[in-house]
């Protein structure tokens, strides 16, 4: 042991340690089938900047560059291996936030090179002396060199490898018991959701503005975060598109099966405007839409059209879509685990989103389990608005009515949906114990229905549990998607009396109507238009209850 660290105490001898632990690391990977990006390219970055700083010792005597080589490598080992950890935190197959194996492989590793980077500029001006007087001449300004270099390359390459580990996620094709709406591959919308006001540089006032936004200045907020936005910063969604988004329009595409995620491309949708000019998205995402047990709803972002209404002379907006083939096809999963090319799916409108708002295209009653199922899938993601699921809320349930609407809900445009907002957009029928409608309009009250009692609890898959600095008012952060689950507690013969979902909306007292993204929020600016309320409505709900039409995919 005492000749190991004789040895190690040559820069050289570390930096050589640094690539055969790391070569090891990347084997042990490529043997176990266990290959993740991140890791691996910590491991070859190691390895890199070893060899460099070896070559540049042995041949050119350069033991400042060697030791910034070795410096980066510790940096990008750093900064991929924390990306890796960041992306699958809290993830449902992650275990510990950074697995006891992992932690040695990645320990040793940025070790060895620091302490390689350490002896190099300690040989440069000392030559192994290990006296007060070398280290009274070390001249640790140029030692800030390297750790600066490190510190930058850790940065860089955290934020890189984070952002391809989200990609990877996302587009990973994975399900589980993910919705199916019907036995048919349809699509049920495709409109124009709202203009210009994704991609942003920023979302400061002047930005938003310009863009035709909405902004919020004074939010009635518990805590103090600021003025809300409805522009979409650049920065964000660019990192979880294919493809890229400036100042453009969003729309949702919603399907009765969920789609296999890595087949999701821009050029995969072909819209067809009103003027006759067919367009082709910038860029596709499956954001909000993102968790396993979603995915049924595709983002789009492009130049769609304006905010013109009907009967104005240049309204423009999209009212053909067609699923093409680019090469790679549109794939979905239906029933049994049936994969099916979405080639050749088409959908019409006449309506603009500047005439008519969001609505429901699907409401379905399941059994609660003892646990959630498919909650999350994207580790980083799952940071910000998860856990929201019925357990979480409120220790779980009997039964939940997931509604799937054309686009994403919003008393305003602007600020979320709280959990406890039942009352304020919804009431279900029911038939009652003579076989008449019974209205279901508030939460904690038990119905008397056909066959016993039922009652609406709140709902979920919104944002997080109230309570630990999360509160339910302006500045509650909820996932903004296409999904809310109404959450019930009863009887199952009274459960499957259930018939309708309704949204009143503020066209009956007492109800608020619904808006999407491109809504005008609590302060908007009087020069802009912004999307309409959506329109009262009324959702048949299917009953799974016997079948539960949820399927799950594991591509490996």
């Amino acid at each position: 042991m005492t000749e190991l660290f004789r040895q190690l105490r040559d820069g050289r001898v570390a930096l050589a340690g640094a690539a055969v632990w790391a070569l090891f690391d990347a084997l042990l990977h490529v043997a176990a089938d266990m290959v993740e990006p991140p890791r691996i390219a910590g491991n070859l970055a190691a390895i890199g900047a070893a060899a460099v700083a070896i070559v540049l010792v042995h041949f050119f005597q350069r033991h400042r560059l060697a030791a910034i080589s070795s410096a980066i490598g510790a940096g990008l080992v750093l900064g991929f291996n924390a990306a890796w950890v960041v992306a699958n935190m809290d993830s449902p197959d992650s275990g510990l936030p950074l697995p006891i194996p992992a932690a040695i492989f990645i320990g040793v590793a940025l070790a060895l090179l620091i302490w390689a980077a350490y002896r190099l500029l300690l040989q440069r001006h000392g030559h192994h002396a290990e006296d007060a007087e070398t280290a009274a001449r070390f001249p640790w300004a140029w030692a800030s060199i390297p750790v600066v270099l490190f510190v930058v390359a850790g940065g860089v390459s955290f934020v890189g490898a984070l952002a391809q580990s989200v990609m990877r996620q996302l587009h990973d094709d994975r399900l589980e018991v993910a919705d199916y709406w019907s036995d048919e591959l349809v699509i049920l919308s495709a409109g124009l959701g709202f203009d210009n006001i994704v991609g942003t540089p920023g979302d400061d006032f002047e930005t938003t503005r310009g863009a035709g936004g909405t902004w919020y200045e004074n939010p009635d907020c518990v805590d103090d975060d600021g003025p809300l936005s409805s522009a979409v910063n650049e920065r964000f969604i660019n990192r979880m598109s294919r493809g890229e988004a400036s100042f453009d329009d969003g729309l949702p595409i919603v399907t009765s099966w969920p789609v296999l995620t890595s087949t999701v491309h821009p050029e995969d949708f072909l819209f067809t405007l009103n003027t006759g000019e067919q367009v082709v998205p910038h860029a596709a995402t499956m954001v909000p839409n993102w968790e396993r047990n979603e995915r049924n709803t595709l983002v789009m972002f492009g130049d769609f059209g304006n905010r013109g209404r009907a009967g104005e002379p240049d309204q423009v907006f999209p009212v053909k879509l067609e699923i093409v083939d680019d090469g790679t096809p549109l794939m979905f999963v239906g029933p049994g685990g049936v994969v099916e090319s979405g080639v050749g799916l088409t959908w019409e409108t006449d309506t603009s989103p500047y005439d008519v708002g969001p609505k429901l295209v699907g409401a379905k009653l399941n059994h609660i389990g003892d646990e959630p199922e498919g909650e999350g899938g994207v580790g980083f993601l799952e940071n910000l608005a998860l856990p929201n699921d019925e357990f979480a809320l409120y220790g779980g349930g009997d039964f939940k009515i997931r509604i799937l609407t054309t686009g994403g809900f919003s008393p305003d445009g602007l600020t979320g949906v709280t959990p406890d907002q039942f009352s304020d957009f919804f009431r279900l029928h029911a038939t009652g114990p003579d076989g008449e409608t019974v209205l279901m309009t508030e939460t904690g009250v038990d119905y008397e229905l056909a066959g016993g009692t039922l009652r609406v609890v709140g709902l979920s898959d919104l944002g997080e549990p109230e309570g630990g600095g999360i509160h339910y008012d302006d500045c509650y952060f909820e996932d903004s998607d296409n999904y809310i689950d109404i959450i019930l507690e009863g009887d199952e013969a009274a459960a499957r009396g259930l018939t309708f979902v309704e949204i009143p909306t503020a066209a009956e007292e007492g109800y608020l109507s619904f808006y999407n993204p491109g809504g005008p929020g609590p302060e908007p600016f009087p020069e802009v238009r912004y999307a309409a309320p959506g329109p009262p409505d009324l959702e048949p709900i299917i009953n799974a209850l016997d079948d539960p039409m949820r399927v799950s995919y594991d591509p490996d």
